[in-house]
């Protein structure tokens, strides 16, 4: 199961387990209310018999438990008996006067019978919770099904398609490298150029559409410290007018290896493509996180960056970014980014 058919359930039987949950919760805690105002009634007729009783036997009468005391305050009045410390009380008139009967009956006989009908009361809502639990989980299945086979062939249509992609790339860049050399007017070699550049572009994400296309990305032991050293200087001969600095102190990180490829590259391109006079590209790698700086343009809104089809650049396509943090996230990479516009980005990559 991939990635975001994980999320998706996680949050469609979150939320229909929540809801049934919550109301598990709510309905046993009522219950218990309900059955604990019985159980004290029950014990409150059991304080009315007892006085009826000491009044039969001239106030002679023993029961286990049970005390009494005469008292001329009606304090403990109400209808069901109150728990005062370690006993309930109630208070029952007396045949004449203004005096009161005030019977006591230890806690623990009416606080046992609480906590026997508390936990069957918890016993019988996990049980529920997890029979509710386990049915979540399959209708959360079972309505994501259909979902999840339409996505499967939509995904097999884009396998399909990306790979009769690369045979036409593959193609135009060759024959564009053919024209270059039989051609010498300037101004052809300029047309050419652009479609060559077109074509990379194509190339370029088609090899993005390939890695996240997988249907998983593999961690392995890669040497990141030696992978940026090939990058610094790619970018360097590409980019001659760019200063490109490279700072690791860190050598192996476990990730995928095609996908850092991609990652890399799409940061690196956007931090290169959109520099400035004076370009500096900063890379900096230690503990377990990449920090990718440069002093361009900027951004306006950096927190948009991510967003599929976003680009403050007319040149941009707003794709680059989006499938970095897809990426990212099928590899438990944070990602973060803080921009100012005129002043330059910063791209920090936590690697777990």
């Amino acid at each position: 199961m991939k990635n975001y058919e994980k999320r998706v359930l996680f949050k469609f039987t979150a939320i229909y387990f929540l809801s049934i949950a919550f109301f598990i919760l709510l309905l046993g805690f009522l219950y218990f209310l309900q059955q604990k105002n019985i159980i004290i009634q029950k014990y409150t007729m059991s304080m009315s018999q007892y006085v009826l009783k000491l009044k039969q036997s001239s106030f002679t009468h023993i029961q286990n438990g049970y005390s009494f005391e005469i008292v001329e305050s009606n304090k403990f009045k109400n209808k069901l008996a109150l728990k005062e410390n370690n006993v309930y009380k109630k208070v029952f008139p007396m045949h004449k006067g203004e005096q009161f009967v005030l019977v006591s009956v230890n806690s623990e006989i009416i606080d046992k019978e609480l906590k026997e009908m508390k936990l069957i009361i918890i016993v019988s809502q996990i049980l529920l919770l997890i029979l509710f639990f386990t049915i979540s989980i399959y209708l959360s299945r079972l309505s994501l099904k259909p979902i999840n086979e339409s996505i499967s062939h939509l995904d097999r249509f884009i396998k399909d398609l990306v790979h009769d992609l690369n045979t036409p790339i593959t193609s135009i860049l060759l024959n564009s490298k053919m024209l270059k050399k039989q051609i010498k007017d300037e101004s052809l070699l300029k047309k050419i150029a652009r479609v060559e550049n077109s074509a990379n572009e194509i190339g370029s994400l088609y090899e993005n559409l390939e890695v996240i296309l997988k249907e998983n990305l593999p961690k392995n032991r890669i040497d990141l410290e030696n992978i940026l050293q090939e990058k610094k200087e790619f970018y360097s001969i590409k980019y001659p007018n760019i200063l490109i600095n490279l700072n690791s102190m860190q050598k192996y990180i476990n990730t995928n290896e095609k996908a850092i490829y991609r990652i890399l590259d799409n940061i690196l391109s956007n931090a290169c493509k959109y520099s400035k006079e004076n370009a500096l590209v900063e890379i900096i790698f230690n503990d377990n996180t990449l920090i990718i700086k440069d002093n361009g343009k900027g951004m306006k809104y950096p927190e948009r960056i991510f967003e599929r089809s976003y680009s403050e650049n007319e040149n941009g396509h707003g794709i680059g970014m989006h499938i970095v943090q897809r990426l990212c996230d099928s590899l438990d990479i944070k990602i973060g980014v803080e921009s100012k516009l005129n002043i330059g980005t910063t791209i920090q990559l936590k690697f777990y």
